[in-house]
């Protein structure tokens, strides 16, 4: 049996949809979470590229949260064998990934009380890079159930766990686009996305 071993920090952020895949597959894994200010200093030198997350295979890495995914989803049969549907399946996971530098800049004046740059940075986040996003999404959906192909795929597992962290953050952010909100509830009635989130550490982010 592989072994998988998940290093990245305790939070949400860019290790969650790593997990959330990982459970959609009933895979079982390591979850390390360091700890940004006395391990990662010492931890950056050891990982590729000096960043996290890592998902360690049976000891040997592979970093980058997409690519991490998508091997997984390939692994565990949660992708689909069309080049064309694969490829915009890519898309959207690239599109929705895109939104995360952005709406952690919104978390990260929060954190810091600066509650005026907060505000500022969520009306643009809200108003003018989220809506196009969205529209989108629920237009791929106009005539299917999953984003690519006739099944779930990890596209579905990445996208609906982080478009579940804005909805947490942003109440009523997927009520526009009742096909996307839809689709993210069926990813976290899943019996084991639902234990893991109600079992998972409590984190800000």
């Amino acid at each position: 049996m592989v072994q998988y071993r998940l290093m990245y920090f305790n939070m949400r952020g860019r290790g969650e949809p790593i997990r959330w895949v990982l459970m959609a597959a009933n895979q079982q894994f390591d979850d390390v979470r360091i700890n940004k200010e006395s391990e990662w200093p010492f931890k950056k030198q050891e990982v590729p590229y000096g960043k996290v997350p890592v998902l360690y295979i049976d000891d040997k890495p592979l970093s980058q949260s997409v690519a991490i995914c998508r091997y997984l989803g390939r692994t565990h049969g949660l992708a689909v064998d069309d080049p064309w549907e694969a490829a915009k399946g890519d898309e959207v996971a690239d599109t929705v990934h895109d939104l995360l530098p952005q709406a952690a800049q919104i978390l990260y004046a929060k954190l810091a009380n600066d509650s005026e740059k907060a505000k500022m940075l969520g009306t643009e986040f809200h108003t003018s890079t989220v809506p196009p996003v969205l529209r989108e999404l629920e237009r791929r959906l106009e005539d299917r159930e999953w984003f690519c192909g006739n099944k779930m795929t990890w596209v579905d597992v990445f996208s609906a766990c982080y478009l579940c962290q804005l909805s947490t953050h942003h109440e009523g952010a997927l009520d526009a686009v009742p096909r996307v909100k839809a689709l993210v509830e069926r990813v976290v009635k899943l019996p084991q996305i639902e234990k893991w989130i109600k079992e998972r550490p409590e984190t800000f982010l």
